[in-house]
């Protein structure tokens, strides 16, 4: 049954990721990252629960508050002072093409498994696989920083779901990639903060 709803949320993480690969507003991106970390938080909480895993409910209230409610609700804020980061520069790429782009991430993904983790006796280890080569692909096929650090995002949300399978991994390591995560987004903030003061200098200099 476990093993059944783990399908299931993996399969509505790959969708949203798909949702996030063709579109050009970076508020929408944010949101429906939102929306796929509160379904990965409430899995680990009811998984947690019905098992009665306490450190498994711990990582889903961290992955809840920090990942489901500060980081979009700080990028978001962020956007809204500066208007410049509202839109993707490069063109998002097509529902079609973001199908079979998947299709083949999916099928490499599955053949992967098939090769180095089939001993594992599972095949749920083809969905993290999946989801992080989807996270990749978001990173180098976009241009704007915001939507690159999505990308990084849910190729950590890969790794939860890898802890998931991998319960021996220790909790103390999934723990701290969550706190490593608010470091990420500072950084990145106060990065592009400093790229657009040095935008602004080179256009007063030159304007």
């Amino acid at each position: 049954m476990q093993n059944n709803i783990f399908i299931l949320v993996g399969f509505i993480q790959i969708i949203l990721i798909v949702f996030m690969q063709w579109q050009s507003f970076i508020s929408t991106t944010i949101k429906t990252f939102d929306l796929s970390s509160w379904i990965l938080g409430i899995f680990l909480l009811v998984i947690g629960i019905i098992n009665g895993e306490s450190t498994l409910i711990i990582l889903a209230i961290l992955t809840i508050l920090t990942r489901a409610i500060f980081i979009p609700r700080y990028l978001l804020k962020t956007i809204k002072r500066d208007i410049w980061r509202v839109r993707e520069t490069k063109n998002p790429l097509g529902v079609s093409q973001s199908i079979i782009i998947s299709i083949c991430l999916a099928l490499f993904s599955y053949g992967l498994y098939s090769i180095a983790l089939s001993d594992s006796g599972s095949v749920l280890e083809s969905i993290p696989i999946t989801l992080m080569l989807q996270g990749a692909f978001l990173i180098i096929s976009k241009s704007n920083a915001y939507n690159q650090l999505i990308g990084y995002l849910v190729m950590e949300n890969s790794i939860f779901l890898f802890g998931y399978i991998f319960s021996g991994l220790p909790f103390i390591v999934e723990a701290g990639i969550v706190l490593d995560i608010l470091g990420i987004v500072l950084v990145s903030s106060i990065i592009m903060r400093l790229r657009k003061e040095n935008i602004d200098n080179e256009e007063e200099l030159y304007g």
